[in-house]
């Protein structure tokens, strides 16, 4: 009973991607989901608990996504101009953010240095890197605002916000079991990595999205 209410409490999060992006990220998006439900059969349904154990499958798999997804955002800055690429470089400064809490550095037997800067103050320097972007960002509120029905309608926009809901609300709520569920931290680590996929998604479209918005503005100028 509690997997079908989790499977329904899924379904109406990511219903708003089904109905209103177009086929390419519907593709995208199955194959993601597809992978997820795979990670939920076999630690659900035939009880491999060690899949979500700290530091196991899905905690690197986690990792990997965020990865990938820094390195598709930075890849798409250098397409973009201006303002987009300000926002594909903040997002893939915080893909690379998110991955420090998914990997215990310390533990991997790597260099003092890139323990210290990964795992420990040197954290840091990303961080400031992340708040510049932001202000830079901020530069431009007025042209986000402006347009944001533009923004939030974007495969960006739509991926992002479910995303945003999945790490700050979900995710939150099974890890202080609100719910009263069965396997609570699994479905903890699930709500982190949709919330990943997501973000892998909308590196995947996001030249494509943010040059239809600077269409449409043009368009209404």
């Amino acid at each position: 009973m509690d997997s079908f209410l989790i499977a329904i409490l899924f379904c109406a999060l990511l219903a708003t991607g089904f109905v209103f992006l177009d086929r390419r990220n519907l593709i995208v998006l199955s194959v993601l989901l597809s992978g997820n439900l795979v990670l939920w059969y076999l630690a659900i349904g035939r009880g491999m608990d060690f899949i979500y154990e700290e530091n196991s499958w899905m905690e690197n798999i986690q990792a990997g996504v965020l990865l990938v997804s820094c390195v598709a955002f930075a890849f798409a800055g250098f397409a973009l101009r201006e303002k987009h690429r300000v926002v594909a470089l903040f997002l893939a400064v915080l893909c690379f953010i998110f991955s420090f809490r998914e990997v215990d550095v310390d533990e991997l037997g790597v260099s003092t240095w890139l323990i210290f800067l990964l795992a420990e103050e040197g954290r840091a320097i990303f961080f400031l890197v992340a708040l510049v972007l932001l202000v830079l960002m901020l530069k431009d509120a007025k042209y986000y605002l402006g347009n944001r029905r533009l923004y939030l309608r974007s495969s960006l926009g739509i991926h992002l916000v479910q995303a945003a809901i999945l790490l700050i609300v979900l995710s939150s709520a099974f890890e202080k079991d609100l719910f009263g569920f069965r396997d609570h931290v699994f479905h903890e680590e699930l709500s982190e990595l949709l919330a990943y996929c997501l973000l892998f998604a909308a590196s995947l479209d996001l030249v494509k999205a943010l040059r239809e918005i600077e269409r449409k503005t043009f368009q209404q100028v």
